[in-house]
């Protein structure tokens, strides 16, 4: 014999079947996520950890797209030692700094001694990748 619970899921997955609308879920048509700007990129790092304390984005050919201009001549040094490097730390008793690139972009993050490495560097990695997000057709 069958419980009420059991009867009852029956004859609503029966109902829903016969009304024709094929179930409970329909795939949906999602909109394109928006591309990441460089400025709402530094905005993005600063809110992924309190650790950050400046962050520059560079096009690449070096030219400053976001970020205090001040730090943007240290920022190319840097990428400029990092050689062929993807990523690149710089460690003091003061702090950190993290830098990371791709074809499209460059991120350098001047943080606190606190911050932990291995996820500054998974940020800084997904801020890249959203950055070159490209829109999907309409």
């Amino acid at each position: 014999m069958r419980d009420a619970t059991t009867q009852m899921k029956t004859v609503t997955s029966q109902a829903i079947r016969e009304s024709g609308t094929g179930g409970y879920s329909r795939p949906r048509s999602m909109s394109p996520a928006p591309t990441l700007t460089p400025a709402l990129a530094l905005d993005y790092l600063r809110e992924l950890s309190a650790d950050i304390r400046a962050v520059v984005v560079l096009g690449p050919d070096g030219a400053l797209l976001a970020g205090p201009e001040a730090l943007a001549d240290a920022a190319r040094d840097l990428l400029a030692a990092a050689g062929e490097a993807e990523e690149a730390q710089v460690s003091t008793a003061d702090g950190a700094v993290f830098a990371a690139r791709s074809d499209r972009h460059a991120l350098v993050v001047v943080c606190g001694r606190f911050a932990l490495p291995s996820l500054i560097r998974h940020d800084l990695r997904r801020v890249l990748v959203d950055l070159g997000a490209v829109p999907e057709a309409a």
